[in-house]
Parts: C-alpha cells; structure tokens; sequence
C-alpha cells in the first residue's frame, strides 16, 4: 500500500523536494495509524532540508513536518481512542530512556516527531497513541495542525523556564512567525505587557491585531534606544529570543537588571557573543528551551478548545505546493503559520 508525500533524498534547496509516492506505514504495537488531513509548517522543517551536512542524521528518503490533525484509521493497542475519531498530534515525544523520563519528570532528551522518524508531509502517519488527543471540534483541521508545536514551546519557554508574570513586559523576537505570534497570545493570556518586533508597518499593524502593545520596527531604527524610550529607561524583564546571533547583543542590551532571556532558536547563525561581567553585574538569566512537556500541551490544548488561545493560519496550500508553503517561509512572507491541507 502506498501513500502520496512530499519528501527529499538529500540536503539542500527547495529543488530537492520531490512528490510521489512512498509506503503507507504500519502502527507498531502501541502506535496508531492516522489519516493526516492538515500539516503545520515549522522553521525546523526548513533547517532538517538545508542542513547538507546531515548533522541530526535523518533517513533518507525524509517526510518532514512535525505538527499534524487528523483521523484515526487503525490502533495497534490499548486505547480510549476510537477508529475515525478525529485527532491532533501532540509532537514532542519523551526519549523514554533518560534519568528524567525513568523517574516520571520531563524529558532531558525529547524527540520531536518528524526529525527522526518520518512527518507529516504526507497522508498518513504513525505515531505513540499517547501523542493523539481528540480533535476539538470548534476548531478546523488546520487550525488543529497550526497550534501544537509552536504554541507548546511558547507556552515552555514564558511559563515553564522564564516564569513570566503578570505584570511584566516582555519583548517578542520573529513575532511575525509561528512561534512569535504564538508568544504574544501566551503572554498577554499570563496578563504581561507585550513589545513585538516588525519588520514594516504593515506588518505592525497585523501583530498589533494579534495582541501586542507596543511594535518596534526594527528595521528604522535602534532597537534598544526604541525599548528604552518605551520603557522609561527600565528595560524589560524578559526577551523572547528565536533569532540568536543578529539579535543576540540587543537581547540582552534591553533586559533590565535580573532580566530573563529564554531562547529556542537561532535562525540568524548560532554564535552569540557577550560581556560575561554584564551577566553578572546586572544579574540577568539565560534559559534555554525546547518543545515542553505532556502537561504543558495539555494545558495548550485546553486553551485552545476554549479559545483562549487562537491558531493564527497565514495561508494555506495542498499537499503539493509545499515547495511554494516553505518558499514562503523561507523568504518571511508570513503571519502566523503556513499549513498543508491535505483532502
């Protein structure tokens, strides 16, 4: 039996993508077939393709994508899960063979669906039954694929890592992404006061519509002069970081004293530089995050049935086009998330 996917057989651009057919796979014990019907985008989808040097060692031919809604078709196991129940995946994934996940805590190793084993760019997945939830049924398909990873790891990085409050100000990074407009509805939700940065005016004024307070359009201007004015020379408490070295030096520039930086990426480049005696003199805080735990997508999850917390879909493509979904990525053209319908 044989399936329609999108996949690569080696690194590199968007020419390597290929669409054709590759194996339906089989639900081991303890897995669950189901019949994808939307597939979030995500930046890692871009980052496993371009890496020519294959340095997180993926099979190839590789499906990308890691966030996934659907229909069960088969369940090999136990489960209160049904066949035909519409599901979301939850796509982080504890290793099961560390200390942490040995003693029921959160995962020193999580592995993110996808990368590792094949995603969501196709119209069937397996995956742990304990990684599906049902569907809400308030929210559309898309919607369902457009929250799970990028909501989670906002959700991980403000509350699990930097303990943001309400109260405090915050300043969100890529907050025209995924992953950025995601930390703006998490934020404002925990009651902070929310400073976005935009790269145009017409791209304020959308994530001002999303929730953000203040907007920074970092490409007129000094950044950090900007957050002062904003501020009254305080600073912020905590900087929403998911660019890295472009960014790094005014991250931390803008924190006031016993600030918070919490960062689950490096889109920019990985190599950030700092004056260490500026960490300790103004007592500042680096977290790093990635994806979050059961309970934390629980929680996502919940949110989001109550809509609380909303899905924003950029636009939409088939199964297909998802040269032209991740060219659009690429080149930042995006608010929100970019997804794959599959029907």
């Amino acid at each position: 039996m044989f399936m329609k996917a999108v996949f690569f057989k080696k690194s590199g651009g968007l020419d390597v993508f290929q669409y054709g057919e590759l194996p339906t796979p089989k639900p081991q014990m303890g897995e669950a077939l189901v019949r994808v019907r939307a597939a979030g985008l995500n930046r890692l989808d871009v980052w496993l393709r371009e890496d020519k040097e294959n340095t997180r060692n993926i099979l190839m031919p590789h499906i990308s994508g890691s966030d996934a809604a659907g229909v069960i078709e088969e369940i090999n196991g136990e489960s209160s899960l049904k066949v035909g129940q519409e599901v979301v995946l939850n796509p982080a994934i504890p290793c099961g063979i560390c200390l942490r996940c040995k003693k029921g805590e959160l995962c020193e190793l999580v592995k993110i669906f996808g990368v590792k084993n094949q995603g969501s760019y196709a119209e069937y997945i397996t995956a742990p039954i304990s990684q599906f939830y049902p569907k809400p049924q308030n929210i559309s398909f898309a919607e369902a694929a457009a929250f799970p990873l990028t909501f989670l790891t906002a959700w991980h990085m403000l509350v699990g890592r930097a303990n943001l409050q309400k109260g405090e100000t915050v300043f969100v990074w890529g907050a025209s992404g995924g992953l950025g407009s995601s930390a703006i509805q998490v934020a404002k939700y925990l009651g902070a006061k929310v400073i976005a940065a935009a790269k145009s005016k017409e791209d304020a004024k959308q994530i001002r519509e999303i929730g953000a307070d203040e907007i920074v359009i970092y490409t007129e201007g000094n950044v950090e002069s900007a957050i002062k004015n904003l501020t009254s020379d305080l600073g912020v408490d905590v900087v929403f970081e998911s660019v890295g070295e472009k960014t790094w030096s005014t991250t931390l520039a803008m924190l006031r004293p016993f600030g918070r930086v919490v960062i689950a990426g490096t889109t920019s480049g990985d190599m950030g530089t700092q004056d260490l005696s500026d960490i300790y003199v103004r007592q500042l805080s680096i977290f790093g995050a990635r994806m979050g735990t059961k309970e934390e997508f629980e929680k996502v999850l919940e949110l989001v049935a109550a809509e609380k917390l909303k899905p924003i879909i950029d636009k939409t493509f088939s199964l297909k086009d998802a040269v032209e979904a991740q060219k659009r990525m690429v080149e930042g053209k995006h608010l929100g998330k970019i997804v794959l319908e599959i029907l």
